[in-house]
This record gives C-alpha cells, sequence and structure tokens, in this order.
C-alpha cells in the first residue's frame, strides 16, 4: 500500500489499466475456443441475420426481397460480414468488445467514482456478468449478443458527457462519439429500442437545462456548442436510417429502414389488432372467427385468406383438432408475412406496400361503418390490446422479471453445445461466418469447400476425396467461378476452363482418424493429390492451384471439447457465485439508493450546498438506470402476460449491465457518502 502512494498520478493510471486489460485478458483465454450455437432451423431469428450477413459480405445488400428480408435491424448481419470480412472470429471479437464497453463505462464514471478500488470493483462486477458467456446471448449467432455492449455505450457515453459538461468541448468528442456508436448500432439492431427512448429524452433534456442555466449565469458560447453537439448522436441515428432507407429503395423500391416498424405492413396489422375479437382467449388477438370476419368485409384480404389458413397451421404447432389451432400475438404476424409472400406479392417493395395499405383502408371503413367492432391499441403496434385484469397480472410478472434477473437464473456456459444440422446444410455457413466451429451431432461429418484449377485446362477433370485404400467418398461437381477465371488472369496465368472451378464436397468417413486425400485425375490418369487437415488451406504449384475456403473435421472437434471443457466449468462456477449473491446484492443496492435518496433529502432541508453538484449528479446517474431497468422489464412482463413467453435472459440481455451497474454503483456511493460524512463531521442520518 505504501508503495501505492508513492506512485505519480500517472503510474497509477497505467497500473489501474494494466490491470483492467490483465483480468480482461483472462476472459478473454476462458471464452476462447468455445463453440458456437448454430440455428439454421431458425429461419426467422439465427438463420435469417446469417444470411443476410452472407448476402452483405458478397456485396448484395440483403440479398432477393421476400417476407423475411426487411423484418430485422440490418445492424447485426452488417457486424457478422465485417468480422468476416477480417477473418475474425465472432465470439472473440465479440468477448473483447463487452471487455472494452466495461471500460468505458468504468472510465466514464470516474468523476463520481474517483478511488481505483471502487473502480475496478465496478469493472470487476460488469466483466463477468454471466450473460456475457451465456449461452443465448453469446454462444448463440444472434443480436442478442451485443446488446449488452451497445447499452453499456450508451450509457457510459452520455452520464460521460453529463459529468463532464463543465469541461472544454474537445474533452467531450470521444464521449459524444461513444454515444453516438451505441445509440446508431442499437437502433438499427432490434425493433423494440423504445426501451432506451425515455433515459435518451430526459438525458437531453436535463443536459440542455443545464446548458442553458450554465450560459445564463456565465454567457459563454462554449455552452451553446455543447448544447448543440449533445444532438449529434440524435442526428447519427437520423442519418443512418436515411442511409439504409435509401439502399432498401434502390434495391428493393420501398424507402424504409423495417417493415415491422413503417410502412404498410405495420399500418395494416396495426388496424388489425383494432378490430375487436369476439372470442376472448388469453394471449390470442387474432383470433380464428376474427381473421374469418376480415377476411368477409375485406376483399383484398380475402385473396390471402388460403395462404393464411396454411400459414397459420405451421405457427400454431399442434397436432389436436383443427379448430383448436390459435397463435399467441408474439407470433401472429409472421402469418400474414408469409401468406403475402405465398401470394406473389412480395416482388418489389411498392407492389407489397400497396396491397397492405389497400388492406388497412379496407379495414378501416370496416369499423368506420360498424361491420367491424373498434378496440383501443397500445402505442406500439405488435402490443396486445390491454384487457380487463392486465394490472393484477402485470404486477406479478414483473416481479417475476425482477427475481428472474436479480438472481441470473437459467443462465449456462455451453461446451458440449450440439447444433443440429438441417437438410439444407446450414451449419457450415453459420461457421463460415463467425469463423468459429459448432459441435454437430454427426461424429463422422467432414466439410470442405473451395475451388481447384489445372493451369492445363479443366478439360477431362475430375476432383474426388478418397480414403487411403483408394475408396472414393466423393466425387466434386464443378460450379460457375467467373472470379476465380479473372483473378488467374490476373496473375498472368492462363488456365482454361477455370470458369467453372468452384467445387464442395460433403463427406461422411467412419472409423475415424483416418487420413482423407482429395485428388484430381484427368481422364483417369492422376494430377494431384493432397492430405487434407485444418492446416491445408492453399496448396500451389507451377500446373495447378487448390484453395480451400473452409474445411471441418467433425470428429476431430470432439477431441477439443474435452481440452476445453474446464473453462465451461469455471464460467458456470463464476456464474452461480452471481446466482447465489444475486437477490442479497439487489437488495443492498436497493436499499443503498434509498438511504442515499434520504440523505440527499435532508441535507438540502438542512441547506448543506451541494456545491460540486455531486448529489444531483449520484441521483441522476443511479435514477437513469434503475429507471430504465424497469422501463425494459415493463415491456418484457407485458409481453409474458399478453402475448409471448418473453421473460428470458437472452431478452433481457441489455437489463443485466443497467442492474449491476446499478447494484455497484449504489453501494458505492453510499459508502463515499459515508466516509465523507464521518470526514466532515455531519451525518444527516442518526
Amino acid at each position: 500500500m505504501k508503495g501505492w502512494k508513492k506512485l505519480s498520478l500517472r503510474q497509477k493510471e497505467l497500473c489501474f489499466f494494466l490491470l483492467l486489460v490483465f483480468f480482461g485478458g483472462i476472459k478473454q483465454f476462458l471464452v476462447y475456443n468455445l463453440p458456437i450455437m448454430a440455428v439454421p432451423k431458425g429461419i426467422h431469428d439465427d438463420w435469417i441475420m446469417v444470411h443476410l450477413a452472407d448476402t452483405l459480405r458478397n456485396g448484395q445488400w440483403l440479398g432477393e426481397y421476400n417476407d423475411l428480408t426487411l423484418t430485422k435491424g440490418m445492424f447485426f448481419p452488417l457486424y457478422l460480414a465485417v468480422i468476416n470480412f477480417l477473418h475474425l472470429s465472432y465470439l472473440n471479437v465479440t468477448a473483447l468488445l463487452y471487455t472494452v464497453s466495461c471500460m468505458i463505462f468504468v472510465y466514464a464514471l470516474r468523476p463520481l467514482v474517483k478511488k481505483y478500488r471502487y473502480s475496478m470493483l465496478l469493472y470487476l462486477a460488469l466483466l463477468w456478468n454471466p450473460v456475457s458467456y451465456s449461452v443465448q446471448a453469446f454462444q448463440r449467432v444472434y443480436r442478442n449478443s451485443i446488446s449488452y455492449i451497445q447499452v453499456l455505450l450508451i450509457f457510459g457515453g452520455l452520464l460521460a458527457l453529463w459529468l463532464r459538461r463543465k469541461e472544454p468541448v474537445k474533452k467531450q468528442f470521444l464521449w459524444l462519439l461513444t454515444a453516438a456508436v451505441g445509440m446508431v448500432t442499437f437502433f438499427y439492431t432490434r425493433e423494440d429500442a423504445i426501451w432506451v427512448e425515455p433515459f435518451l429524452i430526459v438525458f437531453v433534456l436535463v443536459y440542455l437545462g443545464s446548458m442553458f442555466l450554465l450560459w445564463k449565469k456565465e454567457r459563454a458560447k462554449e455552452y451553446a456548442v455543447k448544447a448543440a453537439l449533445v444532438l449529434l448522436p440524435f442526428f447519427c441515428i437520423w442519418g443512418a436510417g436515411r442511409l439504409i432507407a435509401r439502399e432498401n429503395y434502390s434495391h428493393y423500391n420501398i424507402r424504409l429502414t423495417n417493415e415491422l416498424q413503417k410502412g404498410g405492413f405495420a399500418e395494416m396489422y396495426k388496424s388489425m389488432m383494432a378490430v375487436k375479437p369476439e372470442e376472448d382467449i388469453p394471449g390470442v388477438t387474432m383470433t380464428r372467427e376474427k381473421v374469418a370476419r376480415m377476411c368477409d368485409e375485406c376483399p383484398t384480404l380475402k385473396k390471402l385468406e388460403p395462404y393464411i389458413r396454411s400459414s397459420r397451421l405451421y405457427w400454431a404447432g399442434s397436432e389436436e383438432n383443427e379448430k383448436d389451432w390459435e397463435v399467441r400475438d408474439g407470433w401472429v404476424f409472421w402469418i400474414f408475412r408469409t401468406a403475402l409472400e405465398q401470394a406473389g406479392y412480395y416482388t418489389d417493395g411498392e407492389t407489397v406496400n400497396q396491397v397492405c395499405l389497400q388492406i388497412r383502408d379496407e379495414l378501416e371503413t370496416a369499423m368506420d361503418e360498424g361491420r367491424l367492432t373498434r378496440q383501443a391499441t397500445m402505442p406500439s403496434t405488435y402490443m396486445s390490446p390491454w384487457r380487463k385484469g392486465y394490472l393484477g397480472d402485470l404486477f406479478g410478472a414483473l416481479g417475476k422479471a425482477i427475481g428472474y434477473t436479480a438472481t441470473y437464473d437459467e443462465m449456462k456456459t455451453l461446451v458440449y453445445l450440439y447444433s443440429e444440422p438441417d437438410e439444407n446444410g446450414g451449419i457450415p455457413l453459420f461457421e463460415r461466418m463467425t469463423g468459429d466451429k459448432a459441435v454437430w451431432y454427426e461424429s463422422d461429418l467432414i466439410e470442405m469447400a473451395g475451388w481447384y484449377a489445372s493451369y492445363e485446362g479443366m478439360d477431362g477433370v475430375t476432383l474426388q476425396a478418397e480414403l487411403p485404400d483408394g475408396t472414393v467418398l466423393a466425387t466434386a461437381e464443378f460450379t460457375e467461378s467467373d472470379d476465380i477465371a479473372a483473378y488467374l488472369a490476373g496473375q498472368g496465368i492462363t488456365a482454361p476452363g477455370s470458369e467453372q472451378c468452384r467445387f464442395s464436397l460433403k463427406l461422411s468417413v467412419e472409423d475415424k482418424p483416418q487420413i482423407v486425400y482429395l485428388k484430381a485425375y484427368r481422364n483417369g490418369e492422376p494430377l494431384d493429390s493432397y492430405e487434407l487437415s485444418d492446416q491445408v488451406t492453399r496448396v500451389e504449384s507451377d500446373t495447378s492451384c487448390l484453395n480451400l475456403d473452409w474445411y471441418w473435421d467433425v470428429p476431430e472437434r470432439h477431441g477439443l471439447l474435452a481440452e476445453i471443457n474446464y473453462k465451461g466449468e469455471v464460467l458456470n462456477g463464476i456464474r452461480l457465485i452471481y446466482h447465489y449473491t444475486g437477490a442479497v446484492v439487489a437488495a443492498a443496492g436497493a436499499l443503498a439508493y434509498v438511504l442515499l435518496c434520504v440523505r440527499m433529502v435532508k441535507r438540502r432541508l438542512a441547506k448543506v450546498k451541494d456545491t460540486d453538484d455531486r448529489d444531483l449528479s449520484v441521483w441522476l446517474v443511479l435514477s437513469a438506470l434503475l429507471a430504465s431497468y424497469f422501463v425494459l422489464l415493463g415491456g418484457i412482463s407485458y409481453s409474458e402476460i399478453s402475448g409471448w413467453n418473453a421473460i428470458l435472459y437472452w431478452y433481457l440481455s441489455g437489463a443485466y449491465p443497467i442492474l449491476i451497474a446499478f447494484e455497484a454503483l449504489a453501494v458505492i456511493f453510499w459508502l463515499q457518502d459515508w466516509k465523507r460524512n464521518r470526514s466532515d463531521g455531519y451525518n444527516v442520518v442518526k
């Protein structure tokens, strides 16, 4: 301790930063080589994210236009595409970015948390947040894995601006950039980003009000500049939306960012939700009888009725009598999107948009004329209408959500995480786009793809996978490869027929380990032979070239799992610490917050001047975190009682860093306040 005190401020800052990096490095090591959770059968969620990333990576924007193309925010696919372009690992990059976001948040709060030990406590509590290495919110290739990163960037950036509002403008640019990155990426990742809007609105109003009071007091133009700059992240959101909408218009003839938020489909669906059903079925607003009545009153919707019926069978997922098939509100909108697709309206954005607007107009006319009964709807298009008895249910669900998040329930890290292959071979796409490996149920599967070119020409060339005894496992079928021909020509290589030299192979090799060879022949005569392994990516000679874009040997992966199983045990052990202490820590944080508020009120009543605005900043920071936590939980709880099973940690992934930050900061601020009052000889709470 004496040695620490002798260090200069710069040396202390360096040591503190190196400690942050050290603990971050330990976390990075523990998540390294974990398998991904690939869900290629999740067409509407996981698969569409990876598919859109693939099309972005290939320079095709979001690919062909259909009922799935514009239903999700496009940032997560872009994130995957960039990772793939840089040949990085999705899990490693995500873990690293979360560590960096934890660092940013800690440094953002340094004006209030000046003691290094308290800052380190905050950092460690955030760093080992169990959601950041859980199956569904980390290993799964889905957008929930970056929500907690974005949340820390948003809150860290904006709270840092508030705490440094009196500092020179040049010291605020990095925090403005941090907030802008967090806000833009968050709003174009999820459709339910609305839960952070109350915080953003209150923050802007408070910040602008503070700038106005400081300007009025000092008449310094700098405060006017700061007031203008704080709006920059919001303009970035607007600008990014304009760019995305322009690209969508260019490719799909529809000028919007997401069809579930704006446009004809969103307006049509809101009108559908406004039609009152005659049957009262919990969690179901689009009852079968209601849909039938809407079809009878709306000629355009009537044309979709056969497709609606067939789509309903899929989403109901019931093997019981057809009359009992009902779809809950959380999924029912997919029925209408699928129906529009099957009816052939997704030729371009304007076509399907006009059809949806026509249906909306017909529904509104039917309700205005009394042929259909109108009911009140919620502000959000996809929230189920309020029903009698919901208030008690909502508070019950909210209590459940609080207990669920405070105890980090259901989270787990899996090393033996098996991803089930689909009939389309979707897992290789997940692995290729993420740079990480999945664990397959099939233990004898080998998969590869790439290209082979014989410089003497491809006429009569065959390429086949063989075992050492000459057993032929599969023969490749060459496909179009104009890009390879152009590449070789650019290298000054003449290779006739290289316009068709790409291939992919999927093999089943029993009794592994066995060596597998890839052999090339011309009219039955040997040309080249390659012993395959993970290390073979490109083999070039004077007469030919083999390039493997990817190669996966599933049996070898199972051996790796045994070597890294201890990582799962360590991470799950840390999660258990959070689980068993979570309720106590949450109670301590809540109590500390209440005590701080009481002390602040008593200090105001005692006319103790808050000279440095510390009390105000402490209260604003904690209240912002707590209020945002409850806004998110409130929305999820409403979905739980009205539409679908929503109280799940992956949907709540953004709540965990907020909860941890609130708990840690509340306790830290109370300790600091208690020590300050003791040193000042004044404590308003006796």
